[in-house]
């Protein structure tokens, strides 16, 4: 009886083993800069306050996108996003320097969410705009505005 036990005990422990091979090739994504790095300069000049609806004054924002190679790995993929202080009214807005307005940036006539990085392909860029939006209920004052932001471009 004691002979069975240890039998049925080598089954159960009993294992294979095999090799693991691992292989690959390190790439190194190609750098890409934006408009060549210059600032883009978005000017809405004479914005009525009564008049920012979210589709009033609304301006295409002129950006390319050069990488320094032309090979690419079919895996990586190129994504844009923009970054900069969120309006406390639309989350696809930064805040300007006067409270209640921000500048919301669209892409294809969307809202394009601050941080939320979009699938691009390089030759063939989507058209961003930008447009002037206003916190609900908020009365502006008469004044200069201005709002920053920051797009970029990365390889993922």
């Amino acid at each position: 009886m004691k002979r069975i036990s240890l039998i049925l005990l080598w089954g159960f422990f009993s294992m294979a083993l095999s090799n693991v091979s691992f292989h690959g090739y390190l790439v190194q994504p190609p750098n890409c800069t934006i408009s060549n790095a210059q600032t883009i300069e978005i000017t809405f000049q004479d914005v009525l306050i009564d008049d920012i609806n979210g589709s009033n004054y609304e301006q295409t924002v002129p950006y390319s996108i050069t990488c320094d190679t032309a090979v690419r790995d079919p895996l990586m993929e190129m994504t844009l996003s923009w970054s900069g202080t969120p309006s406390d009214f639309d989350n696809a807005a930064v805040s300007s320097n006067i409270t209640g307005l921000g500048i919301q940036l669209k892409q294809a006539g969307q809202s394009f969410t601050i941080n939320t990085p979009l699938v691009v392909n390089e030759t063939d860029l989507p058209v961003l705009t930008a447009v002037p939006v206003k916190k609900s209920g908020v009365i502006l004052p008469e004044a200069d505005f201005e709002a920053w932001a920051t797009l970029q471009v990365d390889y993922q």
